[in-house]
């Protein structure tokens, strides 16, 4: 027996993951746009410590330093972790930059572009179906 609200939760849910799928795909079309396009080092992989305990391949996100084009050094974490999206350090990537907002680059690889949107799409699908199965059982 379901918890009285929970259908409502997971559709909430849902929709407030699909709302954010949608800006992240806001921002990766504006980054298209109006970006600039520089070349990044990944610098670092950085291994959250939740996440290793117990772990034996803990996933991983790349610390990317760029210079924007007004000179300045700048450090991001790419928007999407995980084992096989992880890039070698010491590797050199594109990367996409707003004017102004450098720390919201993007390394400008499909499944960095694609991912962030993708996953979360995923997740809100999920969560409206859980919903819609507990509304109408």
């Amino acid at each position: 027996m379901a918890m009285p609200g929970a259908d409502l939760l997971c559709v909430a849910v849902g929709l407030f993951l699909y709302l954010c799928a949608l800006r992240d795909a806001r921002l990766v079309r504006r980054l298209r746009r109006e970006g600039f396009r520089t070349e990044g080092l990944v610098v670092a992989n950085v291994v959250d410590r939740q996440t290793r305990n117990g772990n034996r391949n803990p996933p991983q996100t790349p610390v990317v330093r760029f210079h924007d084009h007004q000179g300045y050094e700048v450090e991001f974490t790419t928007a999407i972790q995980g084992i096989g999206l992880g890039l070698a350090t010491g590797r050199r990537v594109d990367v996409r930059y707003l004017p102004g907002e450098s720390q919201q680059a993007r390394v400008w690889m499909r499944r960095h572009i694609l991912g962030p949107a993708a996953g979360l799409t995923l997740g809100g699908t999920i969560f409206l179906g859980f919903g819609l199965v507990i509304a109408f059982s």
